[in-house]
């Protein structure tokens, strides 16, 4: 067990439980309101970059774990997405991100080669393309929040 996994499971910890309390508090009605900036992701929902974002959790976890590098889903909409449904996404993808914790300095400190993995260029660490995978998904966050705020 890493102090440093810790810290990146912390950090991906505030992401999702913030996601969850803010569509658990504003319900249903949130997910069709448009995504400025986000517009690329599906139909640039709330909904579209919601589940985007949990879904690139999960995606995290298994490059992690070393099941692949899995691949985005096209097609995020509104009306494909029920709020239930993105809330245990979410609670999913929280607890996929738990093997952080399980992750040794040495795992930390490897580079991974280079894949299709967003910031895999075989030079960063796996600390670092983790620490990049949480930035990317911060701004996902932060534009959900102002979406519905």
């Amino acid at each position: 067990m890493s102090e440093r996994g810790i810290k990146l499971l912390e950090t991906a910890d505030g992401q999702i439980r913030d996601l969850i309390d803010l569509f658990s508090m504003s319900g249903d009605a949130a997910l069709s309101l448009p995504c400025p900036g986000r517009e690329k992701l599906g139909d640039g929902t709330v909904a579209a970059c919601a589940w985007h974002t949990a879904d690139s959790y999960d995606r995290i976890a298994a490059f992690i774990g070393g099941r692949g590098e899995g691949r985005h889903h096209s097609g995020y909409t509104a009306d494909r997405v029920e709020l239930q449904d993105l809330l245990d996404r979410l609670a999913a993808g929280w607890g996929a991100l738990g093997l952080l914790t399980d992750l040794t300095d040495e795992q930390l400190d490897n580079v991974p080669p280079v894949s299709q993995m967003k910031f895999c260029d075989g030079q960063r660490t796996l600390e670092q393309v983790v620490t990049k995978l949480l930035d990317h998904q911060s701004h996902n966050v932060d534009a959900l929040k102002a979406a519905v705020s």
